[in-house]
């Protein structure tokens, strides 16, 4: 049984049930030992809409609330962080897709493509030139998680010679032999973040989009479609965070109650600072949660209202995911501490909870430093942060 109950308005979707769950969980040591993810499940995954889950229902996707995103992240990474990482980046890249793309490109494509699993990065990497027709292509693209899985791939690019710069959205169909394998990592090993390396690939005109750099999405009714890409993408790697933190304290309760320390006289789970370590890590798991929910909340009202989204209000919702993530990573080092030498044991999981933990922390969305550009806007300071 998962670790976290969650109110019934974040509940995670319907859709992943506990079969599927388990069939994450089985998966995750061959996708770890093979550092890409298990293609099976990203198509039960596809088939299930739960590669669409923020994509708007009239453009074909689940249309939920982040809150619900947020713990279906949470759920799936608390099986296997990897699958929980890819699964959330694959849903933001499909974001991506249908926040930029013309509505009918994005509603027909979902179509005819129901299953389809998209991977990409949203980081202009690429150069796009205009050509008859489309565009050319060229650049590399580097932490694409789940590229090896996908059915397509979305891409940022620079439009070529444009000042300021323009950034064009491309959609391609997904070619391994395009993916350069540099992800050998100690922590989420199963997420296949290689390197994709386009050479003058050619993209049709309906499959591109031009924007300004750090543009809203294309006008829409859905509230999500409102807040800008600061605050789109640092709320769902929360919920990778806190499923990793979560899976750790029950792994360190199950440890507990068997282990018997050397020289100790009884079980780990009588010890003191076994009680002080689980304490200290369910609150920080909880307070991280807690603070990103209400904060989420008040944004969602902001953005349902048909209202800006304040400077101080950014701040705020940015410094609590960095927080919350922060906050996983230390509940677990907290864990793995008062483990003693198991940690150390490739027969626990929780030397590797921990690797993916940091690793999630990684991503400059939810980076520490994320927390002291949030405090100088709060002090009325400039962010100095284009992505604020």
């Amino acid at each position: 049984m998962a670790h976290s109950e969650s109110p019934q308005r974040t509940a995670g979707p319907p859709e992943l049930n506990d079969e599927l769950l388990a069939r994450v969980r089985v998966g995750g040591p061959d996708s770890d030992a093979g550092r890409n993810p298990d293609r099976d499940i990203l198509v039960e995954m596809g088939r299930r809409g739960l590669m669409r889950i923020l994509v708007p229902e009239e453009l074909g996707g689940l249309g939920r609330h982040p809150g619900e995103f947020i713990e279906f992240t949470h759920r799936v990474s608390y099986e296997h962080p990897s699958t929980g990482w890819v699964a959330m980046t694959c849903n933001e890249e499909a974001e991506i897709f249908a926040a930029h793309l013309e509505p009918e490109t994005v509603s027909g494509f979902y179509a005819l493509h129901p299953d389809v699993v998209i991977a990409g990065s949203g980081v202009p990497r690429g150069i796009a030139r205009p050509v008859d027709d489309g565009w050319r292509v060229n650049g590399r693209w580097t932490f694409v998680s789940g590229c090896t899985g996908a059915d397509w791939w979305v891409v940022a690019n620079v439009v070529d010679g444009t000042v300021p710069k323009q950034v064009c959205h491309v959609l391609v169909p997904a070619d391994h032999a395009c993916v350069e394998d540099t992800w050998h990592t100690v922590g989420l090993r199963g997420t296949g973040s290689h390197d994709v390396v386009l050479a003058d690939v050619f993209v049709p005109a309906d499959r591109a989009a031009v924007v300004e750099n750090y543009s809203l999405p294309k006008p829409n009714e859905h509230p999500f479609y409102r807040l800008p890409s600061g605050l789109r993408f640092p709320f769902p790697k929360t919920g990778v965070a806190s499923g990793i933190a979560g899976r750790a304290i029950d792994e360190f309760a199950a440890l507990a109650d068997t282990k018997t320390p050397l020289f100790a006289r009884s079980e780990l789970v009588t010890r003191p600072d076994a009680h002080a370590a689980m304490g200290r890590a369910e609150a920080l798991l909880g307070a991280g949660r807690a603070f990103v929910a209400d904060q989420l909340d008040r944004l969602w009202e902001t953005a349902s209202a048909g209202g800006e989204v304040t400077a101080q209000q950014h701040a705020r919702a940015r410094l609590a995911c960095s927080w919350s993530v922060q906050n996983c990573i230390e509940a677990v080092e907290t864990l793995v501490t008062a483990s003693g030498s198991t940690a150390n044991f490739t027969a626990s999981p929780l030397g590797a909870l921990l690797n993916d933990v940091r690793a999630v922390a990684g991503h400059f969305m939810v980076g520490s430093y994320q927390m002291d550009t949030a405090g100088r806007v709060l002090l009325g300071q400039d962010s100095g942060d284009c992505n604020f």
